[in-house]
């Protein structure tokens, strides 16, 4: 916004030859309008919509997930205390559905702390979600679920001020800057298109974008909570070509043996850091696979570390 009124107001008004043409204003108006309705439309699903799903979803999750003991293996406070009760991080071992041993940190509210049920070396039942597709899948049996209402009602509040914040704005820079011809002061580098652009490509990049292109295993909650563990044989490992934050990307050729005896084969493109190159002479590769879609493929370190 800055660059922009810089520019094209430097002078204190706008050169009629920089005015888009009728239909192209009326274009520009409503591809913004659709951007900042879908872009408001993401933010009410997050801020109000999620949290009330979430708490259905646990709500079904501690009534309905399939049971597993677990082993505590480690546990500290976290300093904080929610509603007169402290918060703790405790790492439990337990089988996934698959019966393969695995790990998982959970933040826990104890609301009984004199019992010390989460003490290293206690055992504690948990429930895991049958459907491993959305949040949450894992959860202490017997948990309470409760709604954090303050916070929802100030994410309400949030998403009206956003809303009437950009209402405001369409208003203001109509009144300012129409000069008597209507909406054709809007060009593609006008904010009122560039902000909500920009907008969604910081959600698209901060939600896995990024990640989605080009690490790939996009299944991970899936291989963890529903996969086998096995060794796998390196075949082959070559770089893509492609650098994440200047680290290098590559493709691992592997092949392993499931619980059956049957041999597949699999590619896994992994940024690999410049320190932990050496994983690419090692012999054998420690993996997480699907029965259902052996070509489903995660490497072990990567949902254990």
């Amino acid at each position: 916004m800055i660059l922009y009124y810089s520019i094209n107001y430097a002078g204190g008004e706008r050169s009629a030859l920089s005015l888009s043409g009728p239909y192209l204003a009326l274009t520009y108006l409503s591809v913004s309008v659709l951007l900042w309705t879908y872009w408001l439309a993401r933010i009410f699903r997050k801020w109000v919509l999620q949290p009330l799903r979430d708490e259905h979803r646990t709500r079904r999750l501690v009534r309905e997930g399939m049971l597993r003991d677990a082993a505590v293996i480690a546990s500290k406070a976290t300093g904080k205390m929610i509603q007169g009760h402290p918060q703790l991080s405790v790492t439990l071992r337990f089988g996934n559905l698959a019966g393969t041993p695995i790990q998982e940190t959970l933040s826990i509210v104890d609301t009984r702390p004199a019992q010390r049920r989460f003490d290293v070396g206690k055992s504690v039942r948990l429930r895991i979600s049958r459907d491993l597709g959305t949040l949450p899948v894992l959860a202490i049996d017997g948990s309470e679920v409760q709604k954090d209402q303050g916070r929802w009602l100030l994410a309400i509040l949030g998403w009206l001020l956003l809303l009437a914040a950009v209402i405001a704005y369409y208003l203001l820079s109509y009144h300012y800057e129409h000069g008597g011809t209507g909406w054709r002061f809007l060009v593609f580098f006008h904010p009122l298109l560039i902000c909500p652009l920009t907008l969604l490509g910081i959600g698209w990049l901060f939600g896995g974008g990024i990640g989605k292109l080009f690490l790939g295993t996009g299944d991970v909650l899936t291989l963890k909570y529903g996969g086998y563990r096995t060794e796998a044989r390196l075949l082959d490992a070559q770089q893509t070509g492609t650098y994440i934050n200047e680290q290098p990307q590559v493709r691992f050729e592997l092949e392993y043996e499931d619980v059956q005896g049957i041999t597949h084969r699999a590619t896994v493109k992994k940024v690999i850091s410049l320190l932990d190159m050496s994983i690419t002479k090692t012999p054998v590769i420690p993996i997480f696979y699907l029965a259902n879609q052996p070509q489903k493929v995660v490497f072990a370190a990567d949902l254990e570390g």
